[in-house]
């Protein structure tokens, strides 16, 4: 399958967002701004990564190479869990509990490295099931999204307040995984490329499609705000199963084909590294705003840039 540029220059635009979200950018400047930016549009970042990944794994299903997909994919998570053990491998406290917490983290993934996990979970998953009718998987993506959608809600409206049920639906890790997070995204990526009669509408469609799918997340995200009074985080809305799928099609029919592939690197490396530069600069007393957003998303596109020589060798950490 010829490279699409138009994908890879929406992945390196979504992993831009990524880094001035974990900056989050206009705390302290708008709540309401915050709210519908970080908290809002720009949740569609993770979900239209899945999406991409779900929409080529095709090929993969059609040559039944699982083993090769998961011998480039695993080493990169295993690689990144290992950069960032300092963060999250803590022996000090040697406890059922953090023996537990460790075993986790392990397995779900340090912070932003719970989409490779997720990735990973969601792809053996849809190979598992890939012999299924395709409105099967879309039944079953959308009833899996629909659970995590209540567990979050249940968890943030504290439905079953005074229960073990509202502390563990206040646990991210419980909802933002390969089931119910990674694997309705993954597959429906991987739907798109099978149906291809919604590939073939006009790409007007699709935009009034995006910008449909785009003013209901503010209207959810703002109803959310009004319900909290104030910033409230949630991974998962119900509009992004609107705004994503068109927003994707919209950009991949714009087919501009060529050789991508530097910037596919950066919008991955981007991914990985920042979080390493938004450490330093909290470390240096930088608060979270929008000087820390703009300081990491600086930093972390010098290294990107200075790293680049070293895909020779380190290619497997980025996808390459």
């Amino acid at each position: 399958m010829q490279r699409n540029m138009s994908l890879d220059v929406l992945k390196l635009i979504l992993a831009i967002i990524v880094v001035i979200s974990h900056g989050q950018v206009l705390v302290g400047y708008s709540d309401l701004g915050y709210q519908l930016t970080v908290q809002g549009g720009f949740r569609i970042v993770v979900p239209i990564f899945m999406m991409v990944s779900g929409y080529f794994f095709i090929s993969v299903i059609r040559s039944k190479s699982l083993t090769l997909w998961l011998k480039k994919v695993v080493p990169m998570y295993l690689f990144w869990m290992l950069v960032y053990a300092y963060f999250w491998l803590d022996a000090s406290a040697v406890t059922p509990y953090e023996i537990l917490r460790l075993l986790r983290v392990a397995v779900m993934g340090y912070y932003h490295l719970w989409f490779l996990s997720a990735l990973i979970g969601a792809a053996i998953l849809l190979y598992t099931l890939r012999n299924l009718p395709l409105k099967a998987l879309l039944v079953m993506a959308l009833g899996l999204y629909g659970m995590g959608m209540f567990f979050i809600y249940a968890g943030h409206y504290h439905l079953f307040v005074g229960t073990p049920l509202d502390v563990l639906f206040n646990e991210k890790w419980f909802y933002r995984n390969f089931l119910f997070f990674g694997f309705p995204f993954f597959c429906t990526g991987y739907l798109l490329r099978r149906w291809e009669g919604l590939r073939q509408w006009d790409r007007r469609y699709y935009m009034l499609w995006s910008m449909g799918g785009m003013l209901l997340l503010m209207g959810e995200s703002y109803l959310n705000y009004l319900g909290f009074d104030g910033p409230r985080g949630f991974d998962m809305y119900v509009s992004l199963l609107v705004v994503c799928p068109g927003l994707f099609l919209w950009v991949s029919s714009m087919q501009l084909p060529g050789d991508s592939t530097s910037l596919a690197y950066y919008a991955t490396a981007l991914y990985f590294i920042h979080p390493l530069f938004i450490s330093l600069f909290e470390a240096l007393s930088y608060q979270p705003g929008n000087t820390l957003a703009v300081l990491a998303l600086a930093s972390s596109l010098v290294a990107v840039v200075l790293l680049k020589g070293s895909r020779k060798h380190l290619g497997f950490a980025f996808g390459t």
